[in-house]
């Protein structure tokens, strides 16, 4: 129906050329636009480029520790042989460390992607630290009062990244562990209701100079976090408008760019996941459907099995894997599909409504018009979303039923 290997192609190798070999963008996120909430996190990534509807992140899910050695937030000592224990806080955490280390983990996470360093620059720390300060009071939301003429002479492809994390989330006051958690949960976004990898994309984008950090401590625990990213104006002159301009649209995608971190990628058991001669994977939240044939299963290496799924079913997949230039599913351990075989599909808007702007069009599966219309002002639930071969985002209102973007508000 929609997106087929061409344009996964396009898309993908886009972004590998404009990332210097990798590239790509994520985030963190957990609550709605309150702080009040100790048990949960959120995040927001945005630049002056993309369109709205890609980007803020926000989720509703309570978000845990999951790290059971750190969860507790206390150090144990001794009085008289007599143990003790030093309860930690939020307000004990250095804040100027955290910072500190916040940079140096991006960095690295730049290094292991092949990209320069950001330089810190003062302009875009303060600005940062205004940030996450108004949060202590308002909280993470959508990027409110946002304005990059703030981070004049920075202010050139701006970019924000934006989170609230609860201390019982972080579980120390290590500014290295706490970077690490932060920066681990923007480029995998585990808590987004709408992952576009935006936030990976703004700290692995090529075309961006210069950064700034800002960290506070809301009276509730909560602590806020913020990255400012962009150019003065000779870094900006450095590059051509068409490369800033098609980097800034791989956030168009559903799909991360290809990238690579150390602290995600080592908890990573399975083979699928892992790299060879030939072959990587892209992150993916969503899934697949096949379309009125059966479809062929693929190991890693490229092999069709003997396993076929059934026409007209869907598979959920986590990653795009590209097999010496073939680009495939990853619907099974050890299983895949190819991408001209399926309808890819994005699933983090379910719930989302949007509403018929005309008498629009109904279209199946494999973007043939149905000859049935919705009514003018009729409201839709929609649960996924996905691209015709146009290029136009389509909206799922039900079995083998869709909307285009462009019949529609809310999308």
């Amino acid at each position: 129906m929609f997106s087929n290997t061409k344009k996964v192609a396009l898309l993908l190798a886009t972004g590998v050329l404009l990332s210097t070999s990798f590239g790509g963008s994520v985030a963190l996120a957990d609550t709605t636009s309150t702080a009040a909430d100790s048990d949960t996190a959120v995040s927001t990534a945005t630049n002056n480029q993309n369109d709205s509807d890609n980007q803020v992140v926000k989720d509703t899910e309570t978000a845990t520790s999951n790290d059971a050695s750190n969860s507790t937030g206390s150090t144990a000592a001794t009085t008289n042989g007599t143990a003790t224990t030093t309860v930690q806080s939020a307000q004990d955490i250095n804040l100027a460390a955290v910072k500190n280390a916040m940079l140096t983990e991006l960095n690295s996470l730049r290094a292991q992607n092949g990209l320069t360093a950001l330089t810190s620059v003062n302009v875009l720390n303060t600005y940062a630290q205004a940030r996450t300060d108004s949060f202590t009071s308002s909280g993470v939301d959508d990027h409110a009062g946002w304005n990059s003429a703030n981070m004049y002479p920075y202010y050139l492809d701006a970019e924000e990244n934006i989170a609230q994390m609860p201390f019982t989330m972080l579980g120390t006051t290590d500014p290295t562990v706490i970077a690490q958690k932060i920066t681990a949960e923007f480029y995998s976004e585990n808590y987004d209701p709408q992952p576009n990898y935006g936030h990976r994309k703004n700290m692995l984008n090529p075309y961006i100079n210069y950064v700034g950090i800002g960290v506070s401590v809301g009276s509730n625990g909560m602590v806020y976090f913020s990255q400012e990213m962009g150019n003065d104006a000779e870094a900006h002159s450095r590059y051509a408008a068409s490369d800033l301009y098609s980097y800034y649209l791989t956030n168009e995608n559903d799909y991360a760019n290809v990238s690579k971190y150390d602290l995600v990628d080592s908890k990573r058991k399975n083979a699928d996941y892992k790299a060879r001669d030939g072959y990587n994977v892209v992150d993916v939240r969503g899934g697949v459907t096949t379309k009125n044939t059966p479809v062929s299963v693929y190991d890693r290496y490229g092999n069709k099995t003997d396993v076929t799924l059934a026409a007209n079913t869907s598979w959920a997949s986590d990653i795009i894997a590209i097999m010496d230039n073939s680009y495939f599913y990853h619907v099974s351990n050890n299983g895949f599909v190819l991408a001209d075989d399926v309808t890819p599909w994005a699933s983090f808007l379910a719930g989302t409504v949007v509403t018929a702007t005309d008498n629009a069009m109904i279209y199946n599966n494999d973007g043939t018009a149905t000859g049935t219309r919705v009514p003018v002002g009729t409201m839709w639930k929609t649960d996924r979303r996905s691209t015709n071969a146009n290029g136009v985002k389509m909206y799922r209102i039900g079995t083998n039923a869709w909307l285009m973007k462009t019949d529609l508000t809310g999308a």
